[in-house]
């Protein structure tokens, strides 16, 4: 007889490992809405009109932080001297061979201009004194000392509005331009007294 081959039993198949409970997925935080975005600093920057006051208020807080110079210098947009800085804020385009409803709404534009600028610096400073500069323009031009920078801004525009800043004055004020030039608003930041504060 053939001997039968040895029997192996087979391995118990071991019992299924129990199961284990997953916690519950929280799910991700939303991120919150994003509102606008915040506009970038600073402003255009030149002769040509650059946008509205915003800019004009950076170029006189610009102004204000610089030191004064021991001597008189000029630059492309004013001039500052000891004690003193003068220069273009705001500047409409030039007026040469205009039409005459345009250069009309260029001057009407520098008024706004001055007024929303007068607005914002009013907000920090009160309320201005507003200084007539005939009588300046007047001794200027009859020769007679005018203390700097009356004698230069005299020139350019009819009267001030004047804020007074611990020893300092600040000064806007819309030019009378010459036929052709630009309608311009102008600022300064001066040592002294408030011209027309009494």
């Amino acid at each position: 007889m053939t001997p039968e081959p040895n029997h192996v039993p087979p391995k118990p198949t071991p019992p299924p490992l129990p199961t284990v409970p997953t916690l519950p997925t929280a799910p991700a935080a939303a991120m919150p809405p994003r509102g606008p975005a915040s506009p970038a600093p600073g402003g255009p920057h030149g002769p040509e009109p650059p946008g509205g006051p915003p800019a004009a208020l950076a170029r006189l807080d610009a102004l204000y932080a610089r030191p004064f110079p021991e001597r008189r210098e000029h630059t492309a947009t004013g001039t500052s001297g000891p004690g003193f800085h003068m220069a273009r804020l705001w500047a409409s385009g030039p007026l040469w061979d205009v039409d005459p409803a345009d250069a009309a709404a260029a001057r009407d534009q520098c008024v706004e201009e001055l007024a929303a600028l007068v607005a914002l610096v009013s907000a920090r400073h009160g309320e201005p004194v507003v200084h007539d500069l005939a009588e300046a323009l007047e001794r200027s031009a009859m020769g007679l000392p005018v203390p700097p920078p009356l004698e230069l801004l005299s020139a350019l525009v009819p009267r001030v509005h004047a804020w007074p800043d611990d020893g300092r004055w600040i000064a806007v004020g819309a030019g009378r331009p010459e036929f052709g030039q630009p309608c311009q608003v102008v600022g300064v930041i001066a040592e002294g007294p408030l011209p027309g504060g009494g």
